[in-house]
C-alpha cells in the first residue's frame, strides 16, 4: 500500500511540475515593468506620482484606410447614397479599395484613404458641387471596432459608431470582467503587431483610474490577463483526468488486497 501510494504521489508531482500555464500572455513583460518600477529612486517618487495624477487626454482622429467600409448619404439625393434615410435596413456601405479609393455615382473613383471621415465628406461634397447645388454629405465608417480578449464574459470584437470609445465602455460591452480577471495589469495593444505599443492600465489604483477613460483607437486590442486563481484551476483541470485514470487502474488491486485481508 505504501509503495503504491508513493508511486501515485510521484506521478502527481511530475504532472504538477510539467503543467504549463496557458494563460500567461505578456506575463514576462509585466514582471519587467514591475522590476523597473521597483528600481525608481526615492527622490523621483513625488514626480512620478504627480505624473500619474494628471488625467490622460487623448484626441483620436481616425484616418480612413484600405479595407474600411464607409456609408455615404447625400441628403435629398437617395440615388447617390448607399442607403435611403427612411429605410430601416442595414447599410452595407462601400468598401475602400487597396488603392484607398471608392467609386461613387457622378464622381467616379475618388481617393479618401488617409482622411478623417469629416475630411472625406468635405471632399465628396466639393466634387458633387460640380453637378449639384449645395449638396449636403454625411459619411460614416461602418467597421470601427476594438477587440477585447482574455478574462471578460463576452470576448470578441466590440463595434462602435461614435468617434471614440473608452476602455471602460469597451470592457462593459464585452460583458464586464469575470472573477478571474487581473484588474491591475490590463493591456492595450496598439499599432503594428510585429512591433506594438503596449499600455498597461491598473483599474485598482485610484490614481490610474483616470486612465480608465483612455480613448481607444479602432483595431486596438484590450487584453485582460488571468489572476492566480485561473492558473490554479487550469492546473487542477489538467491534473484531474490522469489522477482519475490512475485511481481507476489501481482500484481493483486495492479491493482485492482489502478482501484478502
Amino acid at each position: 500500500n505504501k509503495i503504491k501510494t508513493g508511486i501515485i504521489l510521484t506521478i502527481v508531482a511530475f504532472l504538477l511540475t510539467g503543467c504549463s500555464s496557458k494563460y500567461e500572455l505578456f506575463q514576462q513583460k509585466a514582471k519587467e515593468e514591475q522590476n523597473k518600477e521597483a528600481s525608481v529612486k526615492k527622490d523621483e517618487l513625488p514626480v512620478l506620482s504627480k505624473q500619474i495624477e494628471e488625467p490622460v487626454k487623448v484626441v483620436v482622429e481616425y484616418k480612413i484606410a484600405p479595407g474600411d467600409r464607409i456609408s455615404v448619404i447625400v441628403f435629398r439625393h437617395p440615388e447617390l447614397s448607399t442607403r435611403k434615410l427612411d429605410a430601416f435596413q442595414q447599410d452595407p456601405g462601400i468598401l475602400v479599395s487597396p488603392k484607398g479609393t471608392v467609386i461613387l455615382p457622378l464622381i467616379g473613383e475618388i481617393k479618401i484613404s488617409g482622411l478623417t471621415k469629416y475630411e472625406a465628406a468635405d471632399l465628396i461634397r466639393k466634387e458633387l458641387s460640380k453637378y449639384l447645388k449645395n449638396p449636403n454629405v454625411y459619411l460614416e465608417i461602418l467597421n470601427q471596432r476594438v477587440y477585447v480578449i482574455g478574462e471578460v464574459n463576452k470576448p470578441g470584437p466590440v463595434q462602435f459608431f461614435d468617434d471614440r470609445i473608452t476602455l471602460v465602455e469597451a470592457i462593459a460591452r464585452a460583458g464586464d470582467l469575470n472573477v478571474y480577471a487581473k484588474r491591475d495589469q490590463i493591456k492595450i495593444i496598439r499599432g503594428d503587431l510585429s512591433n506594438p505599443t503596449i499600455i498597461t492600465v491598473d483599474l485598482t489604483n485610484i490614481n490610474q483610474l483616470k486612465m480608465a477613460s483612455l480613448f481607444l483607437q479602432p483595431n486596438d486590442i484590450v487584453y485582460v490577463p488571468p489572476n492566480k486563481m485561473r492558473k490554479v484551476n487550469v492546473v487542477i483541470n489538467e491534473v484531474s483526468p490522469p489522477i482519475r485514470l490512475i485511481s481507476e487502474i489501481l482500484q481493483p488491486f486495492v479491493q482485492i488486497k482489502f478482501l484478502r485481508q
